[in-house]
């Protein structure tokens, strides 16, 4: 087996990080709870460990596969979907400051509602 990099999420390994969690990820029962308001199953929610807040949570609805990506350095919050051969169809994308949970909230309603 040849040698492979190895990327740390979160840090070099030997360094504790388990008292920085990031605050994203504080946020996922309740985007969680917006999405399947609007009739979408989340498959998965991951929080980044940088220092932008961003976060990614994967969703599934009438056996369509889709994203939701907030980009925290960009302050940018895009739905797409899932493409047949690979890749991501940009479907829309709101520019929203990184308000918490509340503004994320709102933000995923407009986008998911408007699909």
């Amino acid at each position: 087996m040849s040698e492979q990099p190895v990327f740390w999420l979160g840090g070099k390994p030997g360094r504790s990080n388990a008292s920085r969690e990031p605050k994203a990820a504080s946020y996922e029962p309740v985007i969680r709870e917006a999405c399947e308001k609007c009739d979408y199953q989340v498959d998965e929610y991951i929080s980044a460990m940088g220092s932008f807040g961003g976060w990614l949570t994967h969703l599934s609805h009438d056996g369509e596969k889709y994203r939701l990506f907030f980009n925290g350095k960009q302050n940018q919050l895009a739905f797409e979907k899932s493409q047949k051969h690979g890749g991501w169809e940009s479907l829309s994308s709101i520019d929203i400051p990184d308000e918490g949970v509340a503004g994320f909230v709102v933000a995923v309603n407009r986008l998911l509602k408007a699909d």
